[in-house]
């Protein structure tokens, strides 16, 4: 018998939060590195001023500590977490394929970006995770 109280978390909503965790660190780095690099002339003129600098960086900074909340969230079998992850990896979809038919030299990249979303969303709407959110057991149907 397991100890685990409530629903056992599928393997692939683990892995979606992995993921949201992996995701979210580098946004924090990025941001922060961005941050610390924002005085410097040559960042300052490739975003458009040190202040499109200064905020770009502190919007990467919140949308990683976002992603991890998200990720905790996920990994707690929370909906809103689900809601949420769902809305970004549909963002991130509809972003991979509109870059890859503006920026065509970019095709390979945003289709393996594009697949990467799409199995993030098929693993958060899978039956065993719509059951894990639902608190339902593995044998009990989402109905």
């Amino acid at each position: 018998m397991s100890d685990q109280l409530g629903p056992k978390r599928p393997l692939g909503v683990t892995i979606v939060a992995a993921l949201a965790v992996v995701s979210g660190v580098f946004d924090l780095i990025g941001g922060i590195v961005l941050l610390s690099m924002q005085s410097d002339p040559t960042t300052a003129d490739a975003f458009g001023g040190a202040s499109v600098a200064t905020s770009l960086a502190v919007m990467e900074i919140a949308f990683g500590i976002v992603m991890i909340l998200i990720a905790v969230g996920l990994l707690r079998g929370n909906t809103v977490s689900r809601i949420a992850a769902t809305i970004v990896q549909a963002f991130s979809l509809a972003g991979s394929i509109w870059i890859g038919i503006a920026q065509p030299a970019t095709l390979s990249t945003e289709i393996v970006s594009a697949l990467v979303a799409l199995a993030i969303l098929m693993l958060l709407w899978s039956a065993d995770a719509t059951r894990y959110f639902k608190g339902l057991s593995p044998d009990q149907p989402t109905s």
